[in-house]
């Protein structure tokens, strides 16, 4: 109906959103709630030769079911697209060089926060509370499974610094829960960061220099001309040297 059937170019779309995504969704559910009674008025007026073409009806019914799922799952890919973006974001912060006072949040993690508010509120206007649920909660297992494996590969090197990504963290999951009070929320982001080991941070080996050599003492009087050359060539000897 919308994914993969050219709904772009039919309907001169730039581009498609989540909005349209939401509104293809609700209209398969109208489609799928009308076609038993459709079936049903069918039924009174068909001869019982015709009522095996009503067995079409219920694999509409089906394929719509299937691709409403797909366009949700179409939303969630979205969201993960920018998952990994925040993520990498959240990755690069300097947790270390934050100051003490600094309070949450971090321009990724608030970036992270008003793009899935953003979204919660667009699909909140279209989808029925049973389908934003079933929505979201694909989205916060993903946003959870993201976030927790880049968190186990930060490299943090101060208890401040790890201080400031669970003032962060604990703030992003407020945040969230905020949004509906029936959404699962339960994530471990704070387990995970109590988790992190810090690790020492980087520093150049500094070497002082080596103390200056005495010089040798003369053994004999030096010696000039050939004497005192170094003999260089190669022990194999020539033709002529052995004769």
């Amino acid at each position: 109906v919308v994914l993969g059937a050219g709904a772009m170019r039919s309907a001169g779309l730039k581009n498609i959103s989540a909005k349209h995504l939401a509104l293809a969704s609700e209209s398969l559910s109208l489609c799928i709630e009308l076609i038993p009674h459709v079936k049903e008025c069918l039924r009174h007026v068909m001869s019982a030769s015709q009522e095996v073409l009503l067995a079409q009806l219920d694999r509409a019914a089906t394929d719509f079911t299937n691709h409403q799922s797909e366009l949700h799952r179409k939303l969630v890919t979205i969201m993960t697209d920018r998952a990994d973006y925040h993520a990498r974001m959240l990755a690069a912060t300097k947790w270390d060089d934050l100051d003490q006072a600094a309070q949450p949040p971090v321009a990724a993690m608030d970036g992270l926060v008003k793009e899935v508010r953003k979204l919660h509120k667009v699909l909140k206007r279209y989808l029925p509370p049973s389908s934003l649920r079933s929505v979201f909660a694909q989205i916060f297992t993903m946003y959870e499974e993201k976030l927790s494996g880049h968190y186990a590969k930060m490299r943090i090197t101060s208890g401040e610094g790890k201080r400031q990504l669970m003032l962060n963290s604990q703030y992003l999951l407020r945040r969230l829960r905020a949004l509906d009070p029936s959404l699962p929320v339960d994530w471990e982001l704070e387990v995970v960061v109590n988790n992190i080991d810090l690790v020492k941070p980087y520093q150049v080996a500094v070497t002082s220099p080596a103390p200056a050599s005495s010089p040798l003492p003369a053994t004999g009087p030096s010696k000039t001309g050939s004497e005192s050359s170094v003999e260089t060539r190669s022990p194999e000897t020539t033709g002529s040297e052995k004769e």
